[in-house]
């Protein structure tokens, strides 16, 4: 039931029907919240996943305080499931980190914001180095959002001239 109810928040997701979405995202959230109680190995992703759609489909509604706990939520799932399958997981977390860095960004948390895309970019390095042509687009896009980012704290985003 929870994972047809996430089903159906991405297909009225798709038709704009925002009210029904966020009904069905947070029911199913509640059900995978009761089934991480009894298996956490097994429903924890899909938590993770739809906390995840949650806080995307809120920022898309320019609710980004609401967006805000969704993201932080599903990032912590994210970090814990990474300590037991980082292979799995670590594009996970850097993805949706990023996400987290864009809400960060429209509540203008700029050291928040610098620390969680910091976090990200990091972790699409690794993932560049293991396969470029799948992550290199996305890493260029967290790139962006740091220069974006330090631009905004006064920083300088390039690198001095080698003399």
């Amino acid at each position: 039931m929870a994972h047809q109810l996430g089903n159906l928040g991405i297909r009225l997701s798709n038709l704009n029907q925002h009210e029904e979405l966020l009904a069905a995202t947070n029911k199913s959230i509640t059900l995978y919240q009761s089934l991480v109680k009894k298996n956490p190995a097994s429903y924890t992703p899909d938590l993770a996943l739809q906390l995840s759609y949650l806080g995307i489909w809120l920022s898309n509604l320019n609710q980004y305080t609401e967006s805000l706990g969704a993201c932080q939520e599903s990032v912590s799932l994210y970090w814990l499931l990474v300590v037991n399958n980082p292979a799995t997981y670590n594009f996970h977390l850097a993805y949706f980190l990023d996400d987290l860095g864009q809400c960060l960004s429209h509540l203008n948390q700029l050291m928040e914001l610098l620390k969680v895309t910091q976090e990200s970019l990091l972790l699409y390095e690794a993932l560049v180095i293991e396969n470029p042509t799948l992550h290199s687009g996305n890493h260029d896009i967290v790139q962006r959002h740091l220069d974006k980012c330090l631009s905004c704290l006064g920083q300088d985003t390039k690198l001095p001239d080698s003399a």
